[in-house]
C-alpha cells in the first residue's frame, strides 16, 4: 500500500470514527430513509444542519427555546398507540423516525439535542410532575426542567421545556404544573434501569 491510500485509509478512518460520537451522521440518515421514507431522513437531515449547526455560537436561552420549538412539531402518540406498551423511553432516533412519541419522548429528545449543542447535562433533569389540563384533570407528565444557575433558589430559576407549552417559562409561570413528584439525570446521579437502557440504545442509535 502507498502512502497517499494510507493516508486515504487513515482519513477515512478518521472520519468513521468522529461520525460515530456524532448525534447525527449519514448513516442514521440513511437508516431512517430506508425504514421510515424520505420525510424521516429530512428531519434528521434538518436536526444537523438547523439545530446542530446553525446554533452552535448562540446563547444557551436561544438553543432552548429554538430546540424545544422545533421538537414540539412531532406529533404526540402514547406508548400503547406506537409500542403497544404502557410506558416506553423511546430514544431520540425512534422518536424523530416515526415523527410521533409522548411526553418522555419529548423530554429525551430535546435533553439529547441540547446536550450536543454543549448545554451542560448537570443543568437539565428529567422531572416528573403532576399536570393539570384545561378540564381539571390531574395527569402524569414529564417536562425537561433546566436549571439557569447551578443551584436553583426559587422557582424563577428552573425554566420548563414542556410538549403541552411551546414557551419555555420559568416554573413559576407554570401553574399548570401543579407538583413536582422527582427530578433526575442518569448522566450525572444514579441510573436508573430505565435510563442504562435508554443509554444504551443511544449508543447503538436503535432506530
Amino acid at each position: 500500500m502507498s502512502f497517499v491510500q494510507k493516508l486515504l485509509f487513515f482519513l477515512l478512518l478518521l472520519t468513521a470514527l468522529l461520525d460515530a460520537d456524532k448525534l447525527i451522521d449519514t448513516k442514521i440518515e440513511n437508516a431512517a430513509l430506508e425504514k421510515y421514507g424520505s420525510f424521516a431522513k429530512n428531519r434528521f437531515v434538518a436536526i444537523d444542519k438547523d439545530l446542530l449547526t446553525k446554533l452552535q455560537s448562540v446563547s444557551d436561552i436561544k438553543k432552548l427555546n429554538t430546540v424545544n420549538t422545533w421538537v414540539n412539531f412531532i406529533h404526540y402518540k402514547s406508548d400503547k398507540q406506537l409500542y403497544g406498551v404502557s410506558d416506553y423511553w423511546a430514544t431520540l432516533y425512534e422518536f424523530i423516525g416515526k415523527n410521533a412519541g409522548d411526553c418522555e419522548d419529548y423530554t429525551i429528545a430535546k435533553y439529547y439535542i441540547l446536550k450536543e449543542l454543549g448545554i451542560d447535562p448537570k443543568r437539565m433533569k428529567f422531572a416528573y410532575v403532576i399536570y393539570k389540563d384545561r378540564r381539571g384533570r390531574k395527569i402524569s407528565h414529564m417536562v425537561l426542567a433546566y436549571f439557569k444557575v447551578a443551584k436553583p433558589r426559587s422557582k424563577d430559576d428552573i425554566l420548563i421545556l414542556g410538549n403541552n407549552n411551546r414557551l419555555v417559562l420559568p416554573a413559576s409561570k407554570r401553574p399548570d404544573l401543579i407538583k413536582v413528584i422527582k427530578m433526575i439525570n442518569g448522566d450525572t446521579g444514579p441510573k436508573s434501569k430505565k435510563w442504562k437502557k435508554l443509554e444504551a440504545n443511544m449508543k447503538r442509535k436503535k432506530l
